[in-house]
C-alpha cells in the first residue's frame, strides 16, 4: 500500500463515518453501526500500513487495534501502545457490539438511535486518537 493508498483508505474510512452519521439521522441505526464499524476497520488497516509498513486485514477491530498496539511494543512506543490498549479496554463493549454489527448485518440485530449516536461518536474519537498516535510515530515522540 503506497502513500497514496493509504490516504485514499482513510478517505475512504471518512466517507463512511460521514455516511454513518447520515444513516444516523435517517433512523437507519444498523447500518449506521455498520458504516462507523467499516470506517474504523478501514482507519486502522491505513494507519498500520502508514507506520509499520505491514498489511493486516481484519474483519475485527480489536484484533486490529491489538496488532497495532504490538507493533508500537515492538518498535519502542510502548506509551503509544498502552494508549491503544487503553482504547481496548475502555470501549471494549462498544467494539464487540461495532464487531457484531459487521457480521450480524443480515441477522436479528437491531440498533437503537443512542447505539448508534455512541458509536459513531467514540469511533470519531477513536480515529482522531489514531491521528495523534500517528502523527507522534512520525515524529519519534512517544
Amino acid at each position: 500500500m503506497s502513500r497514496i493508498k493509504v490516504q485514499r483508505q482513510k478517505r475512504r474510512a471518512l466517507d463512511f463515518l460521514a455516511d454513518a452519521k447520515i444513516d444516523l439521522s435517517r433512523g437507519s441505526y444498523d447500518i449506521a453501526i455498520f458504516n462507523a464499524e467499516e470506517a474504523l476497520q478501514l482507519y486502522l488497516e491505513a494507519v498500520i500500513f502508514e507506520l509499520f509498513g505491514a498489511e493486516f486485514r481484519s474483519h475485527y477491530v480489536r484484533a486490529l487495534l491489538s496488532r497495532l498496539s504490538q507493533l508500537l511494543k515492538n518498535n519502542n512506543f510502548e506509551e503509544l501502545s498502552r494508549r491503544i490498549d487503553n482504547i481496548s479496554i475502555e470501549y471494549r463493549s462498544l467494539l464487540i457490539s461495532l464487531e457484531d454489527s459487521y457480521t450480524e448485518i443480515n441477522g436479528d440485530m437491531d440498533y437503537d438511535e443512542l447505539q448508534a449516536k455512541e458509536s459513531i461518536d467514540i469511533v470519531e474519537k477513536i480515529i482522531n486518537e489514531l491521528e495523534n498516535i500517528s502523527s507522534s510515530v512520525k515524529l519519534g515522540k512517544g
